[in-house]
């Protein structure tokens, strides 16, 4: 199992990976107008030294990904905050640790890129196993979250 950054030419393969799931299928889909929009968020986050994009690839195909960006905060004295987004792992893949490996190798990179903060979001109507992993890996519930959606 390898875990690296994403290449360029995996957009594709990045966007079945999010569409395959229930909360993805219902948001994710290519049509030429998001096609535009999706390369231009996937270039925007590769040419960036605050976002990255990793994919887990079993040596047959991407089973995995995740979004982590490194955002500067004057909070917490001037620390860097390590978000991740976007993490799946492919359905045919699930329950078997590839998830807890990809989640401490995103822990690591924050690490590393100087966070003091590792923090993401999990959408509460989630099933209680997502929410009771996420918590098994040491992490808190400890806010509650809002979001406002926008039109594009």
């Amino acid at each position: 199992m390898e875990i690296r950054k994403v290449k360029p030419t995996e957009l594709d393969q990045v966007i079945a990976l999010l569409a395959d799931d229930d909360f993805g299928k219902l948001r994710e889909s290519v049509t030429p107008e998001l096609r535009i929009r999706y390369k231009r968020a996937f270039n925007q986050i590769i040419e960036s030294e605050y976002f990255d994009l990793y994919v887990m690839h079993d040596g047959e195909g991407l089973i995995g990904c995740f979004q982590i960006m490194y955002l500067p905060h004057v909070s917490f004295g001037g620390t860097f905050r390590g978000q991740v987004e976007s993490v799946r792992i492919r359905s045919d893949k699930r329950g078997q640790g590839h998830g807890k490996e990809l989640m401490k190798f995103a822990i690591q990179k924050a690490k590393e890129n100087g966070c003091g903060i590792f923090q993401l979001t999990s959408n509460k109507d989630r099933d209680e196993d997502a929410h009771k992993f996420y918590k098994e890996l040491g992490m808190s519930a400890t806010h509650e979250g809002y979001k406002l959606y926008l039109d594009h």
